[in-house]
């Protein structure tokens, strides 16, 4: 058998590998982004209160939020 690949064979498998890889790092970032709570102090002290998107962050921002009241341009 030959042990030389050809270059068609050569870019099937970059392209096969690097998809894999690629496939395998979407994975990844998003089982992090998924993950639960992991404190268990407050939301406004955690360093990822910021971007954090659980229900219970989002809660938090509500409540810190500035009320928006009518203009009174009337």
């Amino acid at each position: 058998m030959n042990s030389f690949l050809t270059r068609r064979e050569i870019i099937r498998r970059s392209l096969r590998f690097g998809g894999l890889g690629a496939i395998g790092g979407v994975a990844a970032l998003l089982a992090a982004r998924s993950r639960d709570c992991t404190t268990t102090g407050p939301c406004g002290g955690c360093p990822l209160f910021k971007d954090c998107a659980l229900p219970k962050a989002e809660s938090a921002k509500q409540a810190h939020a500035e009320p928006e009241y009518p203009s009174q341009d009337d």
